[in-house]
């Protein structure tokens, strides 16, 4: 090979080993597990509380509301932060405010004190959705970014899966109380772990992840040891000399404000509203996401009323919607990385053009990352439409379970490839654009939770769901405006 040949060949766009990689990514999908978790784990219990706090139905039903608005827009001041500060501080303060929250729910003498620590309890939790994004941003490529967001949204689906089950078992055996003590210790375990292991991988930071900023423990004690090293060995000479050297740069790099004294633009994620592209995006997935909550949210109710389940029982039944998740969180990013490569090799790519951090403008990535989720939408509204009525004439459950893996697999699916085409049109802001997707989806789920019972009451379940499901289907027209404008928008 040519001296030309090598210089061809873009540096590693990160420095950390695969093994490294999935580390990192699985840290972060843990911690990303925890605020939808958190929301729905208390479902269960509602009846519970409701009785142990002398109020009423509708003031604990507040309770929910407010986390998901607390949900929603508390990531636009944390993902601002990631941005600026850095990943790791930022998990660390969060988590524990988070585990704070969890212990003063579990000590709440009254209804006031609940609300608030319901209200801290998002506050802290949510954010790691945004950072966790930004996290796979700083250390995988285009060409690679699909199957870490596979695996990281397996933390945020399993939440509202695995919630109401843990909730139902704790609630039934113990008390509501112990709901709050699992994730106050759960949460402390993912904390310590956060401490000790995370690194910081914000590029404006660390680069490829091999500078020094943000360190764990174990960074840096081992930057300590080989800097005490460094001057006991260093002869006079070379250290006249690098004290020079010092000296020469300090003059040079004069110091400049912390970035720990920077604050945050909260409305930085509404501004990215103002995209067009962005907003076509957001809205497709908010109102995905209100579709696929709307169902989470029925179950209950649906289910104690036809089937006559309990807590217990019910909590069960949420496992076949997790079943889906987690085949479409597997599947789906390895079915958008072969796509990926796909149009690469179309025009021409090797590997060494998308392994670069930022792709060409001129890549149609709108293409390579959602030109098949019209599969996904319309098989989750066909589902969906069935699954209404099924449950209008009291079908036997099995096809209703197998119904709800197929929603949650076609809408985990889709909220895959959305976030990563956002993270790939921002990847220098992932986490604050991950904060807007955020922003929209759970103040649309929140609408979802407020109108899908009452609805259900008014008209039946069935023409309920066929109603969601039909306000679906015409906003799959947003796919096809973005695929066939997004790329031109990008541009301007």
């Amino acid at each position: 090979p040519t001296k030309e040949h090598f210089q061809e060949v873009p540096p590693p766009y990160s420095s950390f080993s695969k093994k490294r990689k999935m580390s990192i990514v699985a840290m972060a999908a843990l911690s990303s597990f925890f605020s939808p978790f958190s929301a729905n784990i208390y479902f269960p219990a509602l009846n519970m509380i409701q009785q142990d706090m002398h109020t009423t139905t509708d003031l604990i039903n507040l309770t929910v509301t407010v986390y998901m608005v607390f949900q929603g827009v508390s990531p636009s001041f944390w993902g601002g932060l990631a941005d600026n500060w850095g990943r790791r501080p930022v998990y660390i303060m969060t988590i524990f405010i988070y585990i704070m929250a969890c212990i003063g729910i579990a000590l709440a003498p009254d209804y006031k004190t609940l609300l608030g620590m319901r209200m801290l309890q998002a506050f802290g939790s949510s954010s790691v959705i945004a950072i966790g994004a930004g996290t796979i941003g700083d250390v995988a490529v285009p060409a690679e970014r699909a199957g870490y967001m596979g695996m990281y949204s397996m933390g945020t689906m399993m939440g509202p899966i695995l919630g109401p089950v843990l909730g139902g078992i704790l609630s039934h055996q113990l008390s509501w109380r112990w709901i709050f003590w699992l994730l106050a210790i759960l949460s402390s375990a993912l904390w310590i772990t956060l401490v000790l292991f995370l690194p910081e991988t914000l590029r404006k930071l660390v680069g490829d992840g091999s500078g020094y900023a943000n360190p764990t423990p174990f960074q840096w004690y081992k930057n300590y040891k080989a800097k005490r090293v460094h001057t006991r060995f260093l002869s006079v000479d070379s250290a006249m000399t690098a004290v020079a050297h010092h000296d020469k740069h300090e003059v040079v790099a004069k110091p400049t404000k912390s970035r720990f004294l920077t604050l945050p633009n909260p409305l930085q994620s509404v501004l990215y509203l103002l995209e067009k592209d962005v907003a076509v995006v957001l809205m497709y997935n908010s109102l995905q996401y209100a579709g696929f909550y709307s169902v989470l949210t029925s179950m209950t109710h649906l289910f104690t009323d036809i089937y006559h389940l309990n807590e217990l029982q019910i909590g069960l039944c949420f496992l076949a919607n997790g079943l889906g998740a987690g085949t479409g969180s597997f599947t789906a990013g390895r079915i958008l990385n072969w796509q990926f490569k796909k149009i690469a090799n179309e025009l021409g790519l090797d590997e060494s053009q998308t392994r670069r951090g930022n792709m060409d403008p001129s890549f149609p990535i709108e293409r390579a990352r959602m030109s098949i989720t019209w599969i996904w939408g319309i098989a989750f509204n066909i589902a969906m439409i069935i699954y209404g009525w099924l449950l209008h004439i009291k079908a036997p459950i099995a096809p209703i379970l197998f119904l709800q893996a197929i929603l949650g697999y076609c809408s985990t699916s889709t909220f895959n490839a959305t976030s990563t085409l956002l993270v790939d049109l921002f990847p220098r802001n992932s986490s604050a654009i991950v904060a807007s997707n955020n922003l929209a989806r759970c103040l649309l789920g929140a609408v979802a939770v407020v109108i899908i019972n009452p609805g259900i009451a008014a008209i039946g379940v069935g023409w309920m769901f066929t109603t969601v499901s039909l306000v679906l289907f015409v906003s799959r027209i947003l796919m096809v405006i973005e695929l066939r404008y997004g790329h031109q928008w990008r541009l301007e």
